[in-house]
């Protein structure tokens, strides 16, 4: 299962698109909670770890700060 990178949700993504880039298999997912959206990179042979990536940026309510 994949953590969402943006708010560490866990359980179903939207599964928006599939391809292959080199040696990777690429599945584009987005977030039913937050609405980020984000890559999931696998090498199916196995010889590479496997990696999320952001893609774009998600946009706030009003008003809300992050506290760090």
């Amino acid at each position: 299962m994949v953590k969402c990178p943006y708010c560490d949700y866990e359980d179903e993504h939207t599964l928006l698109k599939i391809w292959r880039y080199r040696w990777w298999i690429v599945y584009y997912y987005q977030c039913p909670k937050c609405g980020g959206k984000f890559r999931y990179q696998i090498d199916p042979e196995g010889k590479r770890k496997s990696y999320v990536m952001r893609i774009g940026v998600v946009k706030r309510a009003r008003g809300s700060r992050i506290h760090c």
